[in-house]
């Protein structure tokens, strides 16, 4: 876990007589329709996630009543900030999910027992897991099972040329305009302008200035920023949208470039 302004820990060894017994999720699948007075049946104008649920599992060892009230406020009082926390599991150590605890009651297991079992439902809003790291800092070698790398070629997120292709290996599409997915482009150019176009999907993305040698220019989500300060007003007010799978992505006007694609992976379990 991860709370807010803190590092990383191991939940069982911050809380060493709480041992975690597993979790799952279930993702919230929401069909919508338009209905119309004059036509039977409905219009389906789009599926979107819910809220995810996940449920982790724990049991409480204790010593006697006592001991069980006093671990009790310890485990409410490390969930009760308020802000949302990043989770992780041992089966799923690559992917990350960011929700707060819903409310959850800790019971002996019977008269008589020290044992305590307890279930945490987190709410997660955004409705995916992410992987723990961005494209541009993951080691595909380290991936775990279960995040869509089924290629025989390894995917690059940084590149030089006119043409290449991109790899999303998420579950959906990412999309920073509709579903204002987190995607950046971190550009560096020679030349009179900067256009790249996904030819996938046919989104692209125009800078119409040059900038000097050692700029950056950063495209987060439809934002455009130059050397941090805002400069959409030298741009076309595009974007770029990843499909599923391998994108075909050019580059015109720059006579040289170093572009790097830099989004966390999307999965809905």
């Amino acid at each position: 876990m991860k709370l807010k302004g803190q590092d990383e820990f191991d939940l069982t060894e911050r809380l060493p007589d709480v041992d975690y017994l597993g979790g799952d999720s279930t993702p919230a699948f929401t069909n919508n329709y338009q209905d119309d007075v004059t036509r039977d049946g409905s219009q389906f104008t789009g599926t979107t996630f819910g809220k995810l649920i996940f449920t982790a599992n724990f049991l409480l060892r204790s010593h006697d009543y006592y001991d069980q009230k006093l671990l009790r406020h310890e485990i409410y009082q490390l969930f009760g900030d308020r802000e949302l926390c990043r989770i992780r599991t041992d089966i799923d150590l690559e992917k990350v999910m960011y929700g707060r605890p819903t409310s959850f009651d800790i019971k002996f297991v019977n008269d008589g027992s020290d044992d305590s079992l307890f279930s945490i439902q987190f709410e997660i809003p955004s409705g995916y897991k992410y992987s723990f790291k961005r494209s541009d800092e993951a080691d595909i070698d380290e991936l775990s099972f279960g995040m869509n790398f089924q290629t025989t070629d390894v995917p690059v997120y940084t590149q030089y040329l006119e043409r290449f292709r991109i790899f999303n290996p998420s579950d959906i599409a990412i999309d920073p305009y509709y579903q204002r997915h987190d995607l950046i482009l971190k550009i560096k150019f020679t030349g009179d302008y900067y256009q790249i176009s996904n030819q996938t999907n046919s989104t692209s993305y125009k800078y119409n200035d040059k900038i000097n040698e050692g700029d950056q220019l950063i495209l987060n989500g439809l934002a455009t920023t130059l050397n941090g300060t805002p400069a959409s007003q030298n741009s076309d007010f595009g974007y770029i949208k990843l499909e599923k799978g391998w994108n075909d992505i050019t580059v015109s006007g720059a006579t040289s470039h170093e572009t790097t694609f830099s989004f966390p992976f999307i999965y809905i379990d």
